[in-house]
This record gives C-alpha cells, sequence and structure tokens, in this order.
C-alpha cells in the first residue's frame, strides 16, 4: 500500500476494503483516514476508519486495537456512536461505525454563535453521560474536543448528541513503539495536565477536557489561547484555569468555583464523574440536573440532592457531652435549615473585636512585595522565668517574618500543609494567606467569602491541600494546588448554632472527617466527600465559649470546653470514651495538641499547660505559665515528638521538653508590648510559625 496513506486519493471511490465499499473520503487525522463507505453485506451506510498500515505490522498494536474497539461496541449509552465491527483486513486495521448526517461542535459554534448556557449544558450533559459509560467499561477517549462531538441533524427527528472517535487508537498506541507523524494523544488546547506530563490517564482526564470544551462553547475560545500549541501545553500545566464569568459578563461567579474544579492540575481534585461535573455546572446556571428532576448542584460528587450556592446538611446522630458519665446514645436527626452569623448565647466570644474592611488587593500585593527576606533583629537581652533554659535551642531572632496585608488585624491561626513548606495564615479581618516558609514568599490569597459574619477562627489542612477555613459561623474548603486557589464547598451553620461562631476546626486522620466546634459547645462532624453531618456532639450548659477540637493519629477527637474539661471521642465506634477533668483553678480550654503515645497537651486560659496520656486517661504532668501570665495558650508539639511549644499572652514561645517537664528555650516577642501568640503552628524541619495578635507571623528555627 502507498506510504501516501493519508493522503487524499489514496483510496479511490468504489475501492473495497473488508466488504465495505468506498464511496468518499470525509476526513483524515494523524493515524487515519475516515471514509463514507457502504457495508455490501447489509446494505447500509457506515464510516470506515481504517489505521495507517504501519499500526497493524505491530502484533501488540493489533491485538490492543482489536480488544478496545470490542470494548467500546459494547458500551451501552444512547450518544456513544454505536461500533459496528472492527477487526484486520491483511496490513490495515478498520473500525466500522455509525455515519452520523450533521455537523460537530465546531459547527454549531459556526453557525451559532457563543452558546447560551441552556443551549450548552444540552449538548454537553449527553456528552458526560457517554463518558460516564465508557469509563464504567474501562475505557478512557484521550480526545475530547469539539469535532468529536457529533450533532445527528435530519429532518423530522430532533438532534441527537454522539461522542466520536473514541480513543481506540490512542489507547492501543499508549503501549506501542511505534511512531506516526502527527501522533500526538489528545489534542492541546484540551489536554490534561497528566497526559500532556506522559501520566497514566483515567476518566478524569476526559473530564478536563470537557471542561475545556464547556469553556469553547460558553465564550468562543479555548481556555488557553498561545500562538504555538507548546505554549498551550504549558499553560495547561502551570497557569490557573481562566475565570469563564470575566470573560462572559453576566454569568453566575459561581460557574468559576466548578470550572476551576473540572480543571484542577491534579486528578483527584476533579468531580468523581463527568455527569458530577455537567450537573454541577448545570446548577450554577440554576438549571436541573441533567435528566432528572432533582434539585440544581454545585460541589463535589455528591450521594444526594443539594441546594444551589451552599451545601446544606444531611441527616445524622447527636450525642449528648454530658458530665461526668456521657451518654452514647444516638439519636437520628434532620438539620436543613439556614442561620445567619452573630454572637452566642452569652458565653466568652473568641472574637471580642469589631471586624475590619476586606483588605484591598493593592495592599496584599504590597504585602507580598516587602515579605522577602524580611528579618528583625531581637532585643539583646530579656528575663528568662523557667529552670533549664537552654540557649542552644532558642534562636536570638526569628528567620522571617511574614508582615500581615495592610488593613488586616490580628493572626487568629496559623497552620502547615503536611510535609510541605507552605503555611496558612488565617486573620481575624478575614481572609487567610499561604506562604512558602522556604523562599519566604507569598503564593496564593484566600478572599473572604464570608466578610463581615465574623472573621476566621481557624484554619486547617486536609489532604491534597485541601484547606479548611472557619470563618464566621460557616466552614469553606479551598483548594490550594493551583492558583488562584478555588473555593469548592461551604459547610452553612447548622439549625441548632443559630446566632452562634466557629470556634476551632481539626480534620481527621482519614482525610474526609472534618470537625467544627461552635461558641455554644456544639461540635459537628462533616463528611468531606457526602456534604452531610454524620455526628453531632451536644455540648452541655457550661461547654460555651472558647474551645478547641484536635484529632489524634488513631482517630481519637479531643473536643476541650469552657469548664477546662475534654471529652475523648472515638470516631470508629461513634462512642465517648472518657472525660479528662480539669484540675482545681483551670479554665477555659483554649489549644489542644495531640504528640506521639497517645500525649495531649491541653491549653488553659489560666495560662498553664496539662499533659494527658490519653491510653491510661491521666494526667501525667502541668506546665505551668511563667510568672505573671494568667491569659490564653497555644500548644504546638515538634517533629521531634518531645518538644512542645507554648505560646503565651505576653508573645512569648516557651519550649518544653514533655519527657523533664522543663524548658529548654524562650523565643521571646520580637514585638513586645502587643496582646501576644495567638496560634502556633510546626513544619518541615522544625520551623515554627508564630501567629501574633499584632497581625504579623513570625518563623523561628527551632532545633530538634
Amino acid at each position: 500500500m502507498s506510504e501516501d496513506f493519508l493522503e487524499p486519493g489514496s483510496f479511490p471511490a468504489g475501492s473495497m476494503v473488508a466488504g465495505y465499499r468506498i464511496e468518499s473520503r470525509i476526513g483524515a487525522g494523524g493515524m487515519a483516514v475516515v471514509f463514507r463507505a457502504r457495508d455490501e453485506r447489509l446494505g447500509r451506510t457506515v464510516a470506515l476508519k481504517v489505521m495507517a498500515p504501519g499500526w497493524a505490522e505491530d502484533e501488540g498494536f493489533r491485538r490492543r486495537f482489536i480488544a478496545e474497539s470490542r470494548a467500546a461496541a459494547r458500551v451501552d449509552d444512547p450518544h456513544v456512536i454505536p461500533v459496528y465491527e472492527a477487526g484486520a483486513a491483511g496490513r490495515m486495521l478498520f473500525i466500522a461505525m455509525r455515519l452520523v448526517t450533521g455537523t460537530d461542535l465546531r459547527g454549531v459554534l459556526r453557525r451559532e454563535g457563543v452558546l447560551s448556557p441552556g443551549r450548552a449544558m444540552e449538548l454537553l450533559s449527553p456528552v458526560a453521560s457517554a463518558l460516564d459509560a465508557a469509563h464504567a467499561a474501562g475505557l478512557v477517549h484521550r480526545d475530547v474536543k469539539p469535532g468529536n462531538v457529533l450533532i445527528d441533524e435530519r429532518p423530522g427527528r430532533p438532534d441527537h448528541v454522539y461522542l466520536a472517535d473514541f480513543g481506540l487508537s490512542k489507547g492501543a498506541s499508549a503501549g506501542s513503539s511505534l511512531t506516526v507523524a502527527g501522533n500526538y494523544l489528545g489534542t492541546p488546547s484540551y489536554s490534561a495536565p497528566e497526559q500532556i506530563q506522559g501520566h497514566g490517564v483515567d476518566g478524569r482526564a476526559d473530564q478536563y477536557a470537557l471542561a475545556c470544551v464547556a469553556f469553547e462553547l460558553l465564550t468562543g475560545q479555548a481556555p488557553y489561547v498561545r500562538d504555538q500549541s507548546m505554549a498551550v501545553l504549558f499553560a495547561h500545566l502551570s497557569e490557573p484555569p481562566p475565570s469563564l464569568a470575566a470573560l462572559r459578563p453576566g454569568l453566575p461567579v459561581t460557574v468559576d468555583l466548578v470550572m476551576g474544579m473540572a480543571m484542577a492540575k491534579r486528578p483527584e481534585q476533579r468531580y468523581a464523574s463527568c455527569r458530577d461535573f455537567t450537573d454541577a455546572l448545570r446548577g450554577a446556571f440554576g438549571l436541573l440536573p441533567y435528566g432528572s428532576g432533582g434539585s440544581p448542584v454545585l460541589g463535589r460528587p455528591h450521594t444526594g440532592a443539594r441546594e444551589p450556592g451552599g451545601l446544606a446538611p444531611g441527616p445524622g446522630a447527636t450525642v449528648s457531652l454530658d458530665r461526668p458519665a456521657v451518654s452514647t446514645q444516638v439519636v437520628a436527626v434532620g438539620q436543613d435549615a439556614r442561620s445567619g452569623p452573630g454572637r452566642g448565647d452569652g458565653g466568652p466570644d473568641r472574637h471580642p473585636r469589631r471586624r475590619s474592611l476586606v483588605i484591598a488587593l493593592a495592599g496584599v500585593v504590597l504585602a507580598a512585595a516587602v515579605a522577602v527576606s524580611l528579618v528583625l533583629a531581637m532585643p539583646s537581652t530579656r528575663g528568662a522565668s523557667g529552670a533549664g533554659a537552654t540557649a542552644a535551642k532558642t534562636p536570638a531572632r526569628p528567620s522571617a517574618i511574614l508582615p500581615a496585608p495592610s488593613g488586616s488585624t490580628n493572626i487568629e491561626s496559623v497552620a502547615f500543609e503536611s510535609s510541605t513548606d507552605t503555611v496558612a495564615v488565617g486573620m481575624f479581618s478575614g481572609g487567610v494567606d499561604l506562604w512558602d516558609a522556604a523562599t519566604k514568599d507569598i503564593i496564593n490569597i484566600l478572599h473572604d467569602p464570608g466578610a463581615g459574619a465574623g472573621g476566621v477562627a481557624s484554619v486547617a489542612f486536609g489532604p491534597g491541600g485541601t484547606l479548611a477555613v472557619a470563618d464566621g459561623a460557616s466552614v469553606y474548603l479551598w483548594e490550594t494546588a493551583y492558583q488562584p486557589a478555588t473555593l469548592t464547598t461551604v459547610f452553612r451553620a447548622p439549625a441548632g448554632v443559630s446566632g452562634q461562631l466557629l470556634t476551632s476546626v481539626a480534620f481527621g486522620p482519614d482525610g474526609t472527617t472534618l470537625a467544627a466546634r461552635y461558641s455554644g459547645g456544639n461540635v459537628y462532624l462533616w463528611d468531606t466527600a457526602t456534604k452531610k453531618v454524620t455526628v453531632t456532639l451536644t455540648g452541655s450548659d457550661d461547654s460555651a465559649g472558647v474551645g478547641s477540637v484536635a484529632f489524634g493519629p488513631d482517630g481519637t477527637l479531643a473536643v476541650g470546653d469552657a469548664s477546662g474539661d475534654v471529652f475523648l471521642w472515638d470516631t470508629a465506634s461513634q462512642q465517648t470514651t472518657a472525660l479528662l477533668t480539669a484540675p482545681p483553678g483551670s479554665q477555659s480550654v483554649d489549644s489542644l495538641a495531640f504528640g506521639p503515645g497517645g500525649t495531649l497537651a491541653v491549653g488553659s486560659t489560666n495560662g498553664d499547660v496539662y499533659l494527658w496520656d490519653t491510653t491510661t486517661k491521666q494526667r501525667t504532668a502541668t506546665l505551668p505559665a511563667p510568672a505573671g501570665i494568667n491569659d490564653r495558650t497555644s500548644v504546638a508539639f515538634g517533629p521531634d515528638g518531645t518538644t512542645l511549644a507554648v505560646g503565651y499572652h505576653n508573645g512569648d514561645v516557651y519550649l518544653w521538653d514533655t519527657e523533664t517537664g522543663k524548658v529548654t528555650g524562650i523565643l521571646h516577642d520580637p514585638d513586645p508590648g502587643e496582646d501576644g501568640v495567638r496560634s502556633l503552628a510546626f513544619g518541615p524541619g522544625g520551623t515554627l510559625a508564630d501567629g501574633d495578635d499584632n497581625s504579623d507571623t513570625f518563623l523561628w528555627h527551632v532545633s530538634s
């Protein structure tokens, strides 16, 4: 056969291929030519795809091609173009499919222009259905693009959407050593990052491509328009998804949340299925889910209906945190109402200050600019109160200061992403800054979605860069792996916490359980996959106000309350296992931190810190506050497991050895006279982030 196989005229009209008579050439790609042909045996017209001759000579490719063709023929979905036959004929591999008379999505765009949301979803939802059916059969398309979405247009019939060219040759060629000119496994404008990098792909790569197609239908252009294909590929790898709402004024801004998830750089951050994506996009437009009478949806993969713009708590269980014996009876409840933020029911308020204005972007940029390698010298002498203070473990000054944005007030919470240098800094004035503690550069800014609602009280990292932000009465989940960070989920305040503010959030070791404590004393456990409340832990009358939650590595949840007591909750058995009764003179639990071997550090607002063995349920030590300190404390265990950092109201941080009960060093406040330490967190290599009430975050290098 001629080496000019891909050129016009290589198969003249009337040629026979495996019982199919060629009538005309329809089109060609880098590896195959598609003809209009007639099946001489059945007398029907088909689309006949014939592979370039060289591929048939690779035995491994032949086997995979035929196997995937048969798998495609078994896909049961009305929007997957039917495969009639596939096989080999001499030096050729072929596949016969239904011939679609009409146009493709590119033709629709040329004819109709930029599509309305309703029209776009009318075309995209069937494609999502076809993709999910193929993924369930073990197939990945690898080349979803407007030219492969066909619209069958026939007089007297409704238009019908088909997904064509189901990546058979691409899937088969993945394991082949052959090369053919133009054999790129995908199309640059619609290729997922993992596909570009040559990594293994699954259905989430097709979802990414489908999102790119959606972007084009709604704006008239692909997401990344560049002069060269290589520049397009680099943009998919490194640049954040462009804002659809910015290019198409009038679209709801929530469409960017949906598109940001479907086009996440990492596949695990995308929706679980293509239908989940298109249904979420329909929900953002106020449309019903495809083929159902349910409610619009927005957010991650779900198991039940959700409301647009927010996620209502689902049914869960209620457990009372009574004293001294704790009831473990589980009672089913429903929680569907929404409530606005406000003050608590008379208990101490974690946020006594007024909220400031939302941070201006110019101020944020200025703060990032002055943050590079900023170092502040310490006062040369300070009195040390604590036996055994050791200068070797005490840096003379912070290694850097991460300045707060202009106009912000008071650091409330700091947290390191596991095994990374990324530190999140949450501010009472609203918003969260993400810093690289190694380079001292600001890498992401999470603007306050709950402006005026009470301020950021707590931040906590989950798996894959997911960040939970307790802001006012709601918990916001952000995906921080790409820029800009994308708000994906909002957990609104359940009905039972009307008028209360959040005080603390924490992720469980399973990565899907999120504990959120409110100022009234209740703790809600959310399943971040289903977006539902699974358990409600109701606090007793004296558990309101300041409080904290923390998870141990075995899934034990510690809940501190205003009396100073700590409840231990087993999330596996859904039972309270112990009540750690506060010693006389203790006050509200201000902070909690688990160390190795079940050690729990409890910081009290009287300045003392208590160490508990959660296995024996015994208090093992009291770390007394320095002289003159009788206010809140922040605690964090260092990576060596024995160093405990304790931040005090005077701004100093004491380093305690929990095995000896002695102070090994003191990190003196670089800016004395302010309100002191609000939050502490250890990162890799002993880096300690010290969130100070003066709105700056100090980084210290603490040797082990």
